[in-house]
């Protein structure tokens, strides 16, 4: 119970700073001396807060007087709250630092406080020997602090705060139960870590799976590709050889079909025959039976009206002798007059609408005869071509039957063995007698059109596929294949179209105008003419042939660039300002506007507005275009207005007046955005 009450004490002791405390404790040691059973001798310690035991000198004298034990009443009932509440606020802010780190720094953590609180308690202690030495003890309390010393020494060392053994025992069970709740925090982690550790390693042994399988799976892929393209390598030339065959077995059979609708067209309409004049040979036209009988049906139905005019004269000759009394017995009565004169009148009119329907038939059968006649030249054409056994031009494309020659090239209808596409094979021949600066002339205009022509991507414009060379004095050119025909054989078959038939064509023909000229490098056609107007197998209009085509440059002014190759193109739809010889023209995309100015007018009345029947060298001699200043339009076929007011601005004589592509696409005619609300207007 001492040693207890010794302990309390000196706990609350070591926070006082009482100078008269070695006194007041020297007399409660003499009072509980000489009352207790069994005196007790030991040196006197305390402990400090860190758990250092600080000893204390005790001054030899003892008290024994009453005012003394109310004195020690005093001190051992008063207990020290402050320091408790101190330490529950150090237990409970140690508690939640610890809480906040990881189980490591926690350990490392309360391994460094006991150190540092060793080292406290170490000098304390030091600190408390040392003033127990300087102070001298006399009498019984020098032999008390000799008896208590050992004793209380032992109770006094275990505790680290200065706090007596049972505060230190409730002070450590927080801690032995938060190092067993964080040993089982730590072990729950290292669960929860070996849990997740597992799982991530089923996750890499399934990912290394599928990156197994998919390498697997890969490769035997690619070994699959590679063997199907050594199959198709191995197959590719079977293939090819197959579908040539095929083609080449439908060219054949499309051949011999055509000629055999030449032979019997050539009954019908007629053929070429041989003339011969001395030494001279030259070929002229005989025509068919067809165009015999109606020839000869014309022919008679003139006699016919003839003799029934005659016939008719005569009666009225005979009638009107009558009534001069000169013959009455030959005369007639004025009824049978009248009966008779009807029935001539009658059979006129009879004769007359069927000259008409042979008319129209013998129209008909000419434009036939046209045809035939196209057609005819074409086989010729083929027959003494040197490609006309179906030769597979570049190891791709196979060439099938011939569409038409110009004056240096040949266009073929091919098929793209690799796209698998219809195309159109133009190939341009240079004579052999040329000179190797005309050949490389013409080689160089051609490279020049194919560099104008396979940058133009427009639904209205023939795309350019490929270029290759075939021998030294041959290369192709590979176009879109357009099914239907060119324009020059529509009106060769229907030389007058309706306008809403010529309107939506020359609307589609400046669409691809104005493609050309929204360009970066606005481009000039320069040789629209129905020739170059192609339609595919949907009617849609494409134009082609870019070989008289200019670039125009940046540096070019409003006035246009100038025309170094004066003398080229078609003169029908060339306008005044090329035929200009007293200086270099310019020109601009106003050529093209009266180009399409007078495919319109062709198209509508069926005749180029000027120099219709004559040929080249005459337009150019009598200067017609120079003087075409105004356009005249017949009272047939009729023709709207609007349609009129379009080709007048297109064929202004002068160059300055006339718009260009740009503008003239703006002109409400050529527009079906007004015409449908209109149309939707009067719905509503």
């Amino acid at each position: 119970m001492s040693d207890d009450l010794f302990l309390q004490f000196s706990s609350n002791s070591s926070n006082q700073s009482d100078p008269s405390l070695p006194t007041k404790l020297a007399k409660l040691e003499a009072r509980m001396a000489g009352k207790g059973a069994t005196p007790v001798q030991a040196s006197w310690s305390s402990v400090n807060k860190f758990g250092a035991a600080e000893e204390l000198a005790m001054p030899e004298q003892s008290y024994s007087s009453d005012s003394e034990e109310d004195t020690a009443a005093q001190f051992l009932i008063q207990p020290n709250p402050q320091k408790r509440l101190k330490l529950q606020e150090d237990d409970q802010s140690i508690g939640f630092q610890q809480s906040q780190v990881p189980a490591e720094e926690r350990i490392k953590t309360v391994d460094t406080g006991d150190a540092k609180f060793g080292s406290e308690d170490t000098v304390r202690k030091r600190q408390g020997r040392g003033r127990g030495r300087s102070s001298t003890g006399r009498g019984r309390g020098s032999k008390a602090n000799d008896q208590v010393r050992p004793q209380a020494s032992p109770s006094a060392s275990p505790p680290s705060n200065g706090q007596p053994e049972n505060a230190l025992h409730k002070e450590s069970r927080p801690k032995e139960v938060h190092g067993k709740d964080e040993k089982a925090f730590i072990e729950e982690e290292n669960v929860s870590l070996r849990a997740e550790v597992a799982l991530l390693t089923e996750e890499l042994r399934k990912m290394r799976q599928e990156r197994s399988d998919g390498q697997r799976e890969s490769s035997q892929l690619k070994k699959e590709l590679k063997d199907i393209k050594d199959q198709e390598q191995q197959t590719k030339p079977k293939r090819i050889k197959v579908v040539s065959e095929l083609l080449i077995s439908v060219s054949k059979a499309e051949r011999q079909e055509a000629r055999m609708k030449v032979r019997q067209d050539s009954l019908r309409f007629g053929n070429v025959g041989v003339l011969r004049a001395g030494t001279i040979i030259s070929e002229t036209w005989e025509d068919g039976q067809a165009l015999k009988d109606l020839n000869t049906h014309l022919k008679h139905l003139l006699e016919m009206k003839e003799s029934i005019e005659r016939h008719r004269k005569s009666l009225k000759k005979r009638q009107s002798d009558k009534g001069d009394g000169n013959d009455a017995e030959t005369g007639m009565p004025e009824e049978e007059f009248l009966v008779q004169d009807e029935i001539c009148k009658t059979r006129l009119a009879s004769i007359k609408r069927e000259e008409e329907v042979s008319l129209r038939e013998r129209d008909r059968c000419e434009l036939e005869k046209g045809r035939l006649i196209r057609e005819m030249k074409r086989i010729r054409d083929e027959d003494g071509s040197r490609f006309n056994n179906f030769q597979i031009l570049n190891h791709r494309y196979a060439l099938l039957n011939l569409l038409g020659k110009g004056g240096f090239s040949e266009v073929y209808k091919a098929f793209d063995l690799v796209e698998y596409r219809y195309v159109a094979c133009k190939l341009h021949g240079l004579n052999a007698q040329w000179s190797e600066e005309k050949k490389q002339s013409y080689i160089r205009h051609a490279i020049r059109e194919y560099n104008i022509h396979k940058t133009l991507v427009h639904h209205h414009i023939v795309r350019l596929w490929d270029i290759f060379e075939i021998d030294h004095n041959t290369f192709c050119t590979v176009l879109e294949y357009c099914s239907g025909k060119d324009l020059d054989a529509v009106l060769k078959g229907t030389p007058v179209l309706p306008e809403r038939e010529a309107k939506i064509v020359i609307v589609q023909i400046f669409q691809g105008l104005v493609y050309l000229n929204k360009r970066p490098q606005k481009i000039i056609h320069y040789d629209l003419k129905p020739g170059n107007v192609l339609f595919d197998e949907l009617g849609v209009a494409k134009v082609t042939d870019f070989g008289l085509s200019k670039i125009v440059e940046d540096d070019v002014g409003s006035q246009g660039m100038e025309l170094t190759s004066q003398g080229a193109g078609t003169y029908w739809y060339l306008p005044p300002e090329c035929f200009e010889l007293s200086r270099t023209p310019l020109i601009s995309s106003k050529v093209d506007v009266w180009s399409a100015g007078v495919l319109f007018y062709q198209m509508l009345i069926g005749k180029r507005p000027f120099g219709h029947d004559q040929t080249q060298e005459r337009i150019l001699r009598e200067d017609t275009i120079i003087r075409a200043r105004k356009v005249e339009f017949p009272s047939r076929p009729t023709v709207s207005s609007e349609a009129k007011d379009l080709i007048r601005r297109c064929l202004t004589y002068n160059q300055a007046d006339r718009p260009d592509v740009l503008t003239i696409a703006q002109d409400p005619y050529l527009s079906y955005t007004k015409k449908r609300n209109n149309d939707s207007r009067d719905l509503a």
